[in-house]
C-alpha cells in the first residue's frame, strides 16, 4: 500500500513509519525536512515530501500526482488544519487516520477505565493543546457523517521514545539534568495516581494493523500500552536508570504544581494528578496477537541512551530550571 505519513519522524511517527516500511509498505513522508535534534533520522526507505504542512497550496502542488492508501496526519491540530486536511485528502486517500490524543477525555471516576466513549471535554473548557484536539476530531467527524470522508481516530496515550517522563516538567533534559545534579525529584500531589506510560515501538505494532482491511471510518480507537505504574514508581525508575542511588523526592501541593501553567496547561497538569487508564479492548479485538513488549524500566532505559548518544539533544531550558528551583526550596524549607 501506498501510506503517507505526515511529520514522520516524531516521537511517535518515527516507530510507525518504521513499521510500515517493514511490512513492505511504501512510505511517504511530508514534513518541512527541518534539522531537528530531538527527532530520530528519517529511515533512507521512505520517500519524503518537502513541504511545510500549513502551506495548503503547496502540499497541494507536492501531492498533486499522488493518491495513497492511507494518510496518518500526526500533525493535525484544531479547526484550520482540519479544514486545510479534509480539502487536501477527501479526493487522495481511501482512509484518514487523525492522531488525536487520550487528553480529550474528562477524568470522570465512574468512567474508568476511560474507553472510546468516555465522556469528553467541551471545548470551553480547554487550554489550545486539548481545544485543537477536540475541533480536528469534530470537524472531521462531521465530515465523515456527511461526506463518508475515511476518518479513523487514534488516541494515544503517553507514549515515548526521545523524551522522559515527568510529574512536574516538560519532555526536554532540564529535570533529568537537576536529578543528575543531586537536586529533589518533584512529584505533583501524593504521586499515587496511576498513568500508562507506553512505548512508540509498541503503539506502532498496533497502529499499522489498522491499515487496508476491513472498513473502519467513523471509529476512535484507543492504542496505549499495559504499563500503568503510579508517578512515584515511573520517578523511581527514572532516578535508577539515571544512575541516582539516594533519590530525594518531594511532593508539591496540587495548587502550586498548577502555578506551572507556563510550561504546561492547567488542565494537563491537572490531569498529571488524576489517574489515567484506559480501555484497550477495542484495539485488542481488532487485533488480537498483539501485546506491549516494553515496561517502564525499558521506556525510560530506551530514551536515556538515545538522548545521550548526542550531546546536542541534551536541551535544558532555563526559566524551566529556575522555577522548578524555587519550588524545589519552598518545600524543602518547609520539611
Amino acid at each position: 500500500m501506498k501510506i503517507l505519513i505526515t511529520g514522520g519522524y516524531g516521537n511517535i511517527s518515527w516507530w510507525c513509519t518504521k513499521r510500515a516500511l517493514e511490512l513492505g509498505h511504501d512510505v511517504y513522508i511530508l514534513n518541512r525536512e527541518q534539522t531537528r535534534l530531538t527527532r530520530r533520522e528519517i529511515p533512507k526507505e521512505a520517500f519524503v515530501i518537502n513541504a511545510d504542512y500549513k502551506d495548503f497550496y503547496s502540499v497541494k502542488e507536492c501531492i498533486s500526482k499522488y493518491s495513497f492508501d492511507v494518510v496518518c496526519d500526526f500533525l493535525c491540530q484544531g479547526k484550520e488544519d482540519a479544514q486545510r486536511t479534509y480539502e487536501l485528502f477527501k479526493n487522495k486517500t481511501k482512509q484518514y487516520i487523525l492522531i488525536s490524543s487520550e487528553s480529550v477525555y474528562k477524568r470522570v471516576p465512574d468512567d474508568e477505565p476511560m474507553s472510546e466513549n468516555a465522556q469528553k471535554y467541551e471545548l470551553s473548557e480547554v487550554s489550545p493543546y486539548i481545544l485543537g484536539k477536540l475541533e480536528s476530531e469534530q470537524f472531521l467527524t462531521d465530515k465523515c457523517n456527511s461526506e463518508k470522508f475515511p476518518l479513523i481516530i487514534v488516541r494515544p496515550g503517553y507514549t515515548l521514545d526521545t523524551i522522559l517522563p515527568y510529574s512536574i516538567g516538560q519532555n526536554c533534559y532540564t529535570v533529568a539534568n537537576r536529578y543528575l545534579n543531586g537536586k529533589p525529584i518533584l512529584i505533583a500531589g501524593n504521586g499515587e495516581n496511576l498513568w500508562t506510560f507506553t512505548h512508540s515501538s509498541d503503539f506502532a505494532n498496533a497502529f499499522v494493523c489498522l491499515f487496508g482491511g476491513r472498513d473502519l471510518s467513523g471509529e476512535s480507537f484507543n492504542i496505549m500500552g499495559d504499563t500503568v505504574v503510579s508517578f512515584n514508581k515511573m520517578m523511581k525508575v527514572l532516578a535508577k536508570e539515571l544512575r541516582n542511588t539516594e533519590p530525594y523526592f518531594l511532593h508539591i501541593p496540587y495548587q502550586d504544581a498548577l502555578h506551572l501553567s507556563q510550561f504546561m496547561p492547567n488542565d494537563l497538569m491537572k490531569q498529571r494528578m488524576q489517574n489515567a487508564i484506559f480501555d484497550t479492548s477495542k484495539i485488542k479485538s481488532l487485533v488480537p496477537d498483539w501485546k506491549t513488549n516494553k515496561n517502564e524500566e525499558d521506556i525510560v532505559r530506551i530514551a536515556i541512551k538515545w538522548l545521550n548518544e548526542d550531546v546536542r539533544r541534551i536541551r535544558i531550558n532555563q526559566e524551566l530550571d529556575n522555577k522548578l528551583e524555587d519550588l524545589t526550596k519552598k518545600y524543602r524549607d518547609t520539611l
